[in-house]
């Protein structure tokens, strides 16, 4: 079993490799804005991405959009829509998605994409 950080950095970094190989262009990791963090940020078709990645171990699937409830997603859209005023980027076209990855042992096991989740 990882420990939460180890899980989580495998699930980021799978997520960015999963996100490539769909077309998406990475622009910036881990970035902490207020009292939050953004996992991913990337750019697709014209379109700036924000994106959540939920990491889990286990055999089940999991409804990992369960983890995201009306609080945080709220924090969610707070600390997008400040991300974008400090890069001045107010008339971008913008979206935030999930990735939920299910891990066991150290390896990924599943991965799903949900666009637009808030």
């Amino acid at each position: 079993m990882l420990h939460n950080k180890n899980l989580g950095n495998l699930g980021e970094d799978y997520a960015c490799k999963f996100l490539c190989r769909k077309g998406y262009k990475i622009i910036r990791r881990n970035v902490y804005i207020g009292k939050g963090e953004i996992d991913i940020i990337a750019k697709y078709k014209g379109v700036l991405v924000f994106i959540e990645v939920k990491a889990r171990e286990g055999d089940e699937y999991i409804d990992l959009l369960d983890a995201l409830d009306k609080d945080k997603c709220e924090r969610l859209i707070d600390i997008c829509e400040e991300y974008l005023s400090i890069n001045k980027l107010e008339d971008v076209d913008w979206r935030v998605d999930l990735i939920g990855i299910i891990a066991r042992n150290g390896r990924v096991l599943k991965a799903r994409h949900f666009k637009g989740i808030v």
